[in-house]
């Protein structure tokens, strides 16, 4: 792996056959992950928003610590006062059965290093106030969509 971007990493798997995303080994998560601190603007899930996601998902209190988000059109606030953030995403899926519930569970927890290549991001309504947001990406434990 010798991309020094998420950029870059995508293009590379993707020039190796993988067109939608890729699971990756343990040592190749970790090092697509340690990417993630040096996007910007990254939007960290509060604490409660994280109970928030576990209770929409049925997972054990405390199971998900953390869950980010780069705005596609950077940091922004909602006219409810509200920065759109990962529970947004989770709460859109849930409600709209995008997934059924087990993949969005195991993608939460990071049951399967999974690198899910986001091309034109992904949309939700802010759970506040309705104002749709557009995700570039977003990532979890073992789960990255970039």
């Amino acid at each position: 792996m010798d991309g020094t971007s998420v950029q870059a990493l995508k293009d590379e798997y993707r020039s190796s056959g993988a067109r939608t995303g890729i699971r990756l080994s343990d040592e190749e998560m970790r090092r697509v992950m340690a990417l993630l601190p040096h996007q910007e603007p990254v939007v960290r899930t509060p604490a409660e928003e994280l109970r928030y996601v576990e209770g929409l998902l049925r997972l054990p209190l405390g199971s998900v610590t953390d869950f980010s988000v780069i705005p596609a059109s950077g940091r922004s606030t909602c006219a409810c006062g509200r920065t759109p953030t990962a529970m947004d995403i989770v709460a859109y899926a849930v409600e709209h059965r995008v997934h059924d519930e087990r993949l969005l569970r195991d993608t939460v927890l990071g049951v399967h290093n999974v690198f899910e290549f986001a091309d034109e991001g992904r949309a939700a309504p802010c759970h506040g106030c309705g104002r749709e947001f557009l995700a570039a990406s977003y990532w979890t434990r073992n789960y990255l969509y970039a």
